[in-house]
């Protein structure tokens, strides 16, 4: 049907501060890459991080965003600085009128 080639169509996109969060949001434990500057910025929510081979690492996995929470500042930039794109946009077609 209309909906299932258009719903396919969704496109990936960061999280943005004060959109309400459709999904949960796991900030999964990985070498980030980013240099020890920034640990500030994970230590303001309370991620736990090492410092790896001059990057830090996320030592465990951490629930950053609730199903229905408003997304904050501090949380949509960590996401958008570790590339993270973890809400969907896309068409649903609710009507199609043929002539008329």
């Amino acid at each position: 049907g209309i909906n299932a080639e258009y719903g396919e169509n969704k496109v990936a996109a960061p999280a943005r501060a004060g959109a309400i969060a459709p999904v949960d949001v796991i900030g999964e434990a990985q070498n980030t890459g980013m240099g020890p500057e920034k640990t500030s910025f994970f230590q303001a929510l309370n991620i736990y991080t090492k410092i790896a081979k001059g990057a830090i690492e996320i030592v465990s996995n951490v629930h950053l965003i609730h199903v229905g929470d408003k997304v904050g500042l501090s949380v949509a930039t960590i996401l958008q600085m570790l590339n993270v794109k973890t809400f969907a946009y896309g068409l649903v077609v609710e009507n199609i009128y043929d002539n008329g």
